[in-house]
């Protein structure tokens, strides 16, 4: 990883995208923003970040089927974030490759927290 930190966030909505950039920005990682599938998917395959957000209701497909083609060529932690109902598409979202699903609306410190559980900083002991 040579230090790096990298993130891909893919997230229809500019509000959101803008709180998970802010989010993301704060715990060291440099942020790719995506407003569809597609764009996303390019940028995964581009950067190859460590981290992927994951909305699912893009304008240019379903979520649920962008994330087993992330997971098939890429090792990035996916964190799905979505307004569906929660338990069946929490576990629909495991199901097809994410490895967490975060509802919305969510907490932005509770978004932090498990980031920096996952992914602590750089010289933490």
């Amino acid at each position: 990883m040579n230090g790096r930190r990298d993130a891909v966030v893919i997230e229809d909505d500019a509000d959101i995208r803008q709180l998970l950039v802010i989010v993301l920005s704060s715990r060291g990682f440099t942020v790719h923003e995506a407003a569809t599938g597609t764009e996303g998917r390019r940028l995964v395959d581009e950067v190859a970040p460590q981290l992927v957000t994951l909305d699912l209701n893009l304008p240019d497909m379903d979520g649920m089927d962008l994330c087993p083609k992330l997971r098939a060529t890429s090792d990035s932690h996916i964190v799905t974030i979505s307004a569906r109902p929660s338990q069946l598409t929490a576990e629909q979202c495991l199901a097809v490759g994410s490895d967490h699903f975060i509802a919305k609306p969510f907490s932005p410190r509770v978004l932090g927290a498990y980031v920096d559980g996952v992914f602590p900083s750089p010289g933490a002991a």
